[in-house]
């Protein structure tokens, strides 16, 4: 099932670029975008769990992502190990549902992701968790186009 937040960058593209209709006939369907899950296992999820998005920083009510909301980052009992971008060891399930809640929160265009906008306050969110302007917001610019079309 592709999500609406998937389609709406694609959508809003078409619409403004003034191509007109197009009449996509009875089984249209949209390719489903899968992100870098290797980057997301040696980049994001490492800048994730140093930022604290799961267990949440000192001071903070509730259990942040790893038990408050639909957004869940679980803790992992160690790091993956990683030569580069691409993973040298077992990916555990923690990691591959923290990658699947992760890309729900993605979109191509970043500016649109929650997984962007969430941590650096630019839409709803408890506390800023770095900037707009960030190493950290790079991570998540990147990783935004790091995906394929299935």
């Amino acid at each position: 099932m592709i999500r609406l937040s998937r389609l709406l960058p694609f959508v809003a593209a078409a619409l403004a670029g003034g191509c007109g209709t197009v009449d996509a006939g009875p089984d249209f369907q949209f390719a489903e975008v899968v992100y870098d899950q290797n980057y997301f296992y040696c980049t994001v999820q490492p800048m994730l769990a140093a930022q604290s998005c799961g267990p949440g920083a000192a001071g903070d009510s509730g259990g942040c992502h790893e038990q408050v909301t639909r957004f869940r980052v679980l803790p992992l009992a160690a790091p993956i190990p990683c030569s580069g971008n691409v993973p040298t060891g077992l990916i555990p399930a923690e990691a591959q549902s923290n990658y699947e809640s992760a890309s729900a929160e993605m979109t191509p265009d970043p500016d649109r992701a929650p997984l962007f906008n969430r941590p650096t306050r630019r839409a709803a969110h408890p506390r800023q968790i770095f900037a707009p302007d960030s190493k950290e917001a790079k991570i998540i610019r990147d990783w935004a186009t790091k995906y394929t079309s299935q």
